[in-house]
């Protein structure tokens, strides 16, 4: 066996051993292994003094980027050495060995930020030394404002710094910015309130929120991270942003975030609650920016684990980017959109394992899948790794694109659809899915029988138990297929267990509500002490008690309620609350309930109302059926400058295609812009946007064209988009 020289840098942030360089963090290391006389190669690694050697996940080899095999090893212990050793035919293995990050770090000097200085909001540019943090934290009850300022809190610069045990309100664009720092953590912040609200509205006519320029929302976030190096975020508490994105019925949605990076290296994110509620949604949960940028995103030799992320009128977290050695796993996904986006995978690989993902949907119940991916821009050498993740909606789907190599194990889905033609690698078996998907997959319907409760644990007899395949890098993974069962998300080690139900439903029809709910509560081998957090929008439920102590292993029963006299604005109700302890070890519990509200009026005077009839043929169950050359002209007056909207109540004929559409015309005799009838129904009629239009006050017309046969029964021009959204 080679002797190699090992290099360590930065606290074993970044480890050279000749053809080998390893990026560890507390848990995971990303391994590149250098080398163009290998058509294979294989990555094993173990603790130091053990005498098993373990695999690491598949090593993808990118020929074009950086030229060398890249891998990830996950399940390591902090602070703790190991050995990596790279092999393959006809060379001599390869090793080196490297230490993850430690989760204490040594404090040199703490700083309390008084509540003078808290007022005016803070920036740090202080610089610690690997041997001695400078840790900032503030005394109980201190707010540090981000009144009239980009943000609350600044980080700008700074290096080994710790800031911890913050409560932090306001900013116009954020709440905390990390801008090019390095090892700097964020730990048991609660920040709320950022975007500075008194500068946008919300434009009736187009459903977005503008300013008085007319642009739109964008790169508000609870944390920004800019570039940087070895930052950590965790145990933060990221709620209530002072605005909310709006959905996509209204187009890309625009608005606040949890948290946003862009292009930093070796991030960690984990253990944190990032949630809005009924009335505020982010646009990403976690975004980043340069989707399809080498270094976008997230970037490189990422962990985002533990987190739960809710209400998203876009994806619950965005990987896109660069995905060299990111790992999205054990997390808590609901209340969203779509998912995990991997589109734009550039460098890869990404791996994406043990996820739980729910109750997907946007405010207005519209979904789109458990997973991004599309046939965009992508790496010709990337790679992603789906594995024992489980999506229980209607919208879990995994979409494999073309142009990617994509591997899929071991999870539970709806459907899996396969491209119709291949340029790279893919190829999936042993998921369980409901609709015929590959000959390696089991075609069933998993069983949650305490699915209601929160809990998604297959049944002892249900399809996928000790059907799972092995996964050489999860060696710790029992065979069943979908998260494990003994997991309970989002992973939090010292957090309250819930070991009935981590969520609770309720109805309320003609104002009275169905019998409260009871959530036992159980303290591990810790004492433990919680406070009960929600939003402050959620006053239609309320919990009992609001805090509690309890010994190790003592239960505690809490009280859920809804009040039906704060429940008459629509027909879903979702929220959540959290039992956080002092040190931002939390647990969250799902709160759902349905209504019997109505929205029967729509008659406006700021919405015109056109029937269709003549010269379409009639249909018996109401409406036209819309085909042929022939257009219908509809002319309406605009009482101001504005937008307006358009909305086409229509059903598809027959099995939907790839789109259906119409041609649609603002004051133009010859109809040209193609609107696509996105989520068409063929079971019922539904409103579907067909356009927002900025015209001036004056008269105008609309014509409209057939172009692929659609049933139609009336189109909507409306300056107040409000008058037609039921949640």
């Amino acid at each position: 066996m080679r002797v190699n020289l090992i290099l360590g840098l930065c606290l074993s942030v970044v480890v050279f051993a000749a053809e080998l360089e390893f990026r560890p963090t507390f848990e995971s290391c990303g391994v590149y292994f250098r080398t163009s006389s290998l058509r294979s190669c294989q990555i094993s690694y173990r603790e130091k003094g053990s005498e098993t050697w373990l695999p690491a996940f598949e090593p993808v080899f990118d020929r074009n980027y950086d030229a060398c095999y890249r891998s990830s090893i996950v399940d390591l212990r902090e602070n703790t050495e190991y050995e990596v050793r790279a092999e393959g035919a006809r060379i001599e293995p390869v090793s080196g060995s490297f230490r993850t990050w430690a989760n204490e770090v040594p404090i040199a000097r703490e700083i309390i930020i008084s509540p003078a200085e808290a007022t005016g909001g803070v920036t740090i540019s202080d610089k610690g030394r690997p041997d001695g943090y400078i840790c900032y934290t503030a005394a109980p009850g201190t707010i540090i404002s981000g009144e009239g300022r980009s943000e609350a809190l600044l980080l700008d610069g700074a290096e080994y710094v710790v800031v911890k045990n913050l409560i932090l309100r306001g900013g116009n664009n954020s709440g905390i910015k990390l801008q090019n720092c390095r090892y700097v953590r964020v730990q048991n912040c609660e920040i709320s309130g950022w975007c500075d609200a008194a500068n946008w509205q919300l434009d009736r006519g187009s459903g977005r929120m503008r300013n008085a320029q007319k642009a739109a929302l964008w790169n508000k976030n609870g944390i920004s991270i800019d570039r940087g190096f070895g930052q950590v975020i965790e145990r933060c508490y990221i709620y209530d942003p002072a605005l909310s994105a709006n959905a996509w019925r209204y187009g890309h949605p625009d608005g606040p975030q949890g948290i946003a990076a862009w292009k930093p290296e070796a991030t960690v994110i984990r253990y944190n609650d990032i949630c809005g509620s009924n009335w505020r949604w982010w646009n990403d949960g976690i975004a980043g920016s340069g989707n399809f940028d080498l270094d976008g995103g997230l970037n490189r030799d990422a962990d985002v684990y533990g987190n739960y992320i809710a209400f998203a009128n876009d994806d619950a977290i965005e990987l896109d980017g660069g995905q060299q050695n990111v790992r999205c796993f054990r997390n808590h996904f609901e209340h969203c959109f779509m998912g995990i986006s991997v589109q734009g995978s550039m460098t890869g690989p990404s791996f994406v394992f043990e996820n739980l993902i729910v109750h997907l949907g946007d405010e207005f119940g519209e979904r789109a899948s458990a997973f991004k991916t599309a046939n965009l821009w992508n790496g010709f050498y990337t790679a992603s790794f789906f594995y024992h993740n489980t999506s229980f909606n209607p919208g879990g789907v995994l979409n494999i694109p073309e142009n990617m190599q994509l591997v899929a194990r071991n999870n539970i889905l709806r459907e899996i659809k396969s491209p119709h033609r291949r340029f790279v690698k893919w190829d999936h078996s042993h998921n369980l899915v409901e609709q015929p998907a590959g000959a390696a997959d089991l075609l069933w319907e998993a069983s949650f029988p305490d699915a209601e409760k929160g809990v998604f644990v297959l049944a002892a007899d249900s399809p996928g138990v000790g059907a799972a395949t092995r996964i050489p890098g999860l060696n710790q993974t029992p065979l069943d297929i979908g998260v494990p069962r003994n997991l309970q998300l989002p992973l939090r080690p010292f957090a309250p267990q819930l070991p009935q139900r981590r969520q609770v439903n309720f109805k309320v029809q003609a104002g009275q509500a169905s019998a409260p709910q009871e959530v036992v509560v159980k303290a591990g081998a810790e004492p433990l002490s919680f406070t009960v957090r929600k939003s402050a929008d959620a006053l239609w439920f309320e919990v009992e008690p609001q805090s509690a102590s309890l010994q190790p292993g003592e239960s505690l029963s809490l009280t859920v309620r809804v009040l039906p006299e704060r429940m008459d604005q629509q027909v879903n109700y979702r929220g959540a609350f959290f039992l956080r302890t002092p040190e931002g070890w939390s647990r969250p519990v799902t709160v759902r309930a349905v209504t019997d509200f109505v929205r029967t009026e729509l008659s406006s005077p700021d919405c015109r109302e056109f029937v269709l009839g003549s010269p379409y043929q009639p249909l018996p169950d109401g409406g036209v059926l819309l085909e042929g050359e022939e257009m219908v002209k509809f002319e309406f007056e605009h009482p101001a400058d504005g937008y307006v909207y358009l909305l086409l109540e229509a059903r598809a004929t027959g099995p939907i295609a790839t789109h259906d559409s119409v041609w649609l015309g603002i004051n133009t005799e010859t109809p040209e812009a193609y609107a696509p009838l996105s989520r068409i129904s063929e079971d019922k009629f539904q409103l579907l946007r067909v356009g927002s239009h900025f015209l001036p006050a004056g008269k105008h017309y609309v014509m409209l064209k057939p172009r692929e046969t659609v049933a139609a029964k009336r189109l909507f021009v409306t300056r107040d988009v409000t008058l037609f959204e039921t949640r």
